[in-house]
């Protein structure tokens, strides 16, 4: 994660798993559709509002969505119980800084649309199972390092985080020092020809990435069934 966002303010780079907590984000319109368009897809989104968008209204047909119509300016604070983070998306400054306000004294996560709250959204690159997250001061400078970032990562590296899952699997077991599989792990990496050969074949370059593993171990992993996809006959 490059994070280079406000340095006044510690900020700790973080993967989190959302995926039994609840984002409650308040305002159905255009800010609050693209908030619950991210969050919807790691966690259960309620969106609270006067009226909703077209795009609100669809989503919560497709169930990925809870919408409540209610009007903020007679309170909200009943939609603050047991919420991890709020989001407040209104079109009025003054009553998102009263609901932002609100959720820290109760301890609730905010994610600011127009500055910097207690969590900032990163942009976000997704290449197989590869996850980057970008944040600097500047959104432009953020989405240009976004840009630039996936020119550079090709098919290449989501074959590798495949083959390099697949090798420490394979090893956890049998090396039973971590430093040793630290290294071999590492070898595979500094392999060009792995990589070249994972343009060609991932077999290829997954039979040449085992080389890097001393030859009792290999002999240890060939009494084994051998991995998906892969046959020992080639």
């Amino acid at each position: 994660m490059v994070n280079g966002a406000n340095s006044h303010k510690r900020l700790l780079p973080l993967f989190l798993d959302l995926g039994s907590r609840s984002v409650v984000i308040f305002g159905g319109g255009g800010v609050g559709e693209r908030k619950a368009r991210l969050f919807s897809e790691f966690s259960r989104v309620t969106v609270i509002s006067k009226s909703f968008t077209e795009g609100l209204l669809q989503m919560e047909k497709d169930g990925s969505v809870k919408l409540v119509s209610v009007d903020l300016s007679k309170g909200y604070h009943e939609y603050l119980e047991g919420v991890f983070m709020v989001i407040p998306a209104t079109s009025d400054a003054e009553l998102n800084r009263s609901i932002e306000i609100e959720a820290s004294i109760r301890g609730i996560f905010v994610n600011k649309v127009d500055g910097i709250g207690d969590v900032v959204v990163p942009s976000l690159i997704r290449k197989g199972p590869i996850d980057i997250a970008i944040s600097t001061k500047t959104p432009a400078l953020s989405k240009y390092l976004r840009l630039r970032l996936e020119r550079e990562l090709g098919e290449n590296f989501e074959d590798m985080a495949r083959l390099l899952g697949q090798i420490r699997k394979e090893i956890k077991k049998e090396v039973p020092d971590q430093t040793e599989r630290s290294r071999i792990i590492w070898s595979i990496l500094s392999d060009r020809e792995v990589w070249r050969l994972l343009d060609q074949s991932y077999e290829k370059a997954y039979m040449r990435a085992r080389e890097q593993v001393p030859q009792h171990e290999r002999d240890s992993l060939d009494a084994g069934d051998p991995p998906q996809g892969i046959d020992r006959r080639d």
